[in-house]
């Protein structure tokens, strides 16, 4: 359909017939169940994606939710995000944009793969009847604010479920719906602080904690998430019941570092930072190598490998070093062990490096920086980086997902949304407003 802006509408399109999305699964009972996994089979077979016939409300902004939703959308689902030009989502506006635009961001651009945007004022009563209106005809609803915004707005699951009962309502915040601290909020390093990761992320020398470089939190329950949306939409093909879903970024976090909590809880032992190193293998660094910031990853797991890279290495003395011979003596010199490794790579590329300890067995990778990865020809080959094109930003390399699937169709990779590029598709076809109406709405500023 041709782009309309917010402000404007063409002549009103055909309403379908029915105001709901085409379910996924038909069957509602335990009888059907098995008819249910195969409509999605058959659907695969016929080169459809798994998730078509699934329609979403996405409330989501920043990372985390739009980086859940996205996977929806590029596994065939029909996202609609949900924003307003008086309120856009903050990846808009992000500093690393091509232009001074709302639709120019890469971060939201890479977010939103394949998603609808339309724009209602939330701050407005018509706007949330609006906003009602459209979740009535979706099949789920998502959102990743603060606790307490979507109940404020009259949005919060007790309500939703009167309007629709198998609606499945996921919500992500910092801290979750349940909980003493679920009042509290803020962005990834709150959350890597509160989780603990901060006080064992920083160097061993002088012990301070430090932040990640990175947004990991949001990634990391981004990634979780879809599988816990999936297990919903199977519990509701099963009973015919919606299900609200419970994410907390810091609970995620926490799944990162197993080890670390194990410790504690069976071991008493509070872990503390530690730079590079690893209490399983000795040599565990990076190293220097020729080049301009180039360096290597080596890591060790064993006496035989130890044996093997000393010879390959040309370091005799050490294989014959008894105070080297096992984990523990490594452990004791392990920083002789690193200024002698690393004298060994200063004198060679990364890539001569890898080879060497590769053919031989050893772990050993490259440190690559992100021009090297996006030009890398193994990951090119295995097409994780998508060229799409946008009105307003062109052609661009975009990241993929970290999946390939044999039954599975290319998943959805469309560009992202102008800002309320679909109002008139979503209001009008799918709502069922009039042309009169929608009007009215633009002039109050319900559609914004």
């Amino acid at each position: 359909m041709e782009y309309k802006s917010p402000g404007t509408f063409p002549r009103a399109a055909q309403r379908r017939d029915t105001m709901s999305a085409p379910r996924l699964f038909k069957g509602t009972t335990g009888a059907d169940d098995a008819t249910g996994c195969n409509l999605v089979l058959k659907r695969i077979m016929m080169g459809k994606l798994p998730l078509e016939g699934i329609r979403v409300a996405d409330f989501t902004w920043a990372l985390s939710g739009p980086y859940t939703t996205s996977w929806l959308s590029l596994l065939g689902a029909e996202v609609i995000k949900i924003e307003s030009t008086l309120h856009p989502d903050v990846t808009r506006n992000n500093p690393l944009s091509s232009g001074s635009g709302l639709n120019q961001s890469p971060g939201f651009n890479c977010l939103s793969y394949a998603k609808k945007s339309v724009t209602i004022n939330l701050g407005t009563e018509k706007g949330i009847e609006l906003a009602k209106k459209l979740i009535a005809v979706s099949d789920m609803v998502s959102d990743s604010f603060a606790y307490g915004v979507m109940e404020r707005h009259g949005l919060g699951y007790e309500e939703l479920k009167k309007i629709k009962p198998d609606l499945i309502v996921f919500s992500k915040n910092t801290m979750g719906a349940y909980g003493r601290e679920r009042h509290l909020f803020g962005w990834g390093t709150a959350v890597i602080s509160y989780a603990g990761l901060v006080s064992i992320t920083g160097y061993e020398a002088d012990g301070l904690p430090q932040m990640m470089g990175g947004t990991w939190p949001d990634y990391t329950l981004g990634n979780y998430s879809p599988f816990l949306i999936m297990a919903a939409l199977y519990y509701r093909q099963k009973t015919g019941q919606g299900m609200f879903l419970d994410a907390a970024m810091c609970d995620a976090v926490i799944t990162m570092m197993p080890e670390a909590v194990m410790d504690y809880t069976m071991n008493g032992r509070v872990q503390e930072t530690r730079g590079n190193k690893d209490e399983r293998f000795v040599p565990h660094d990076v190293y220097r190598c020729i080049g301009d910031d180039k360096w290597v990853a080596i890591v060790i797991e064993n006496d035989a490998e130890w044996e093997t890279f000393c010879k390959l290495t040309g370091r005799e003395d050490w294989r014959e070093d008894e105070r080297l011979s096992d984990l523990y003596g490594r452990q004791q010199n392990r920083q002789e062990i690193d200024r002698g490794i690393d004298d060994w790579t200063s004198t060679k590329t990364a890539a001569e490096v890898t080879e060497t300890l590769q053919q031989a067995g050893i772990p050993a990778i490259p440190v690559n920086n992100l021009e090297e990865v996006t030009q890398d020809p193994h990951l090119r080959s295995r097409g994780l980086f998508k060229e799409i094109t946008h009105p307003e930003v062109g052609t661009k390399l975009y990241p993929g997902t970290p999946m390939n699937l044999s039954k599975v169709p290319d998943l959805k990779y469309e560009r992202s949304p102008l800002i309320g590029e679909h109002n008139q598709y979503v209001f009008s076809e799918l709502c069922g407003i009039s042309q009169g109406e929608l009007g009215q709405l633009v002039e109050e500023g319900v559609i914004v």
